[in-house]
């Protein structure tokens, strides 16, 4: 499956996702698309400076996973919208921004088992 066939599954399973990213472990810009309508709130140049810090901080993570277990995903939670980065089992980045209305949990599982599993549906298994 393509990076922007994999963009296209994340932004289908709910309204409230915002925007996707993929990113390689330096950082670079794989492919990223927005959900139409979205006035996004990041420039491209941001984006790519929060693309590498996300990089930088999952490298900075990885460090560690023989003592505490792989990281899963990192969420941080801003005013104006909530963003989740998440390490694929193909070696990059998923970066993915959700509205603040309702139902994160939810679509944050249904994110992880698309990423996962390649089947957003085993949410709540």
């Amino acid at each position: 499956m393509s990076s922007n066939d994999k963009l296209d599954r994340i932004l289908s399973i709910d309204e409230n996702i915002r925007f996707a990213a993929i990113c390689d472990m330096d950082g670079n810009q794989i492919a990223s698309k927005s959900r139409e309508g979205t006035n996004l709130l990041l420039s491209t140049e941001e984006t790519q400076d929060t693309l590498k810090h996300a990089a930088l901080a999952w490298k900075s993570r990885m460090k560690h996973y023989d003592k505490i277990g792989k990281g899963l995903y990192t969420l941080a939670v801003y005013e104006k919208l909530r963003r989740v980065t998440i390490p694929t089992p193909e070696g990059n980045i998923l970066l993915v921004t959700i509205d603040n209305s309702g139902g994160q949990k939810q679509i944050l599982d249904q994110v992880l088992n698309e990423v996962l599993y390649h089947d957003y549906t085993k949410a709540g298994e």
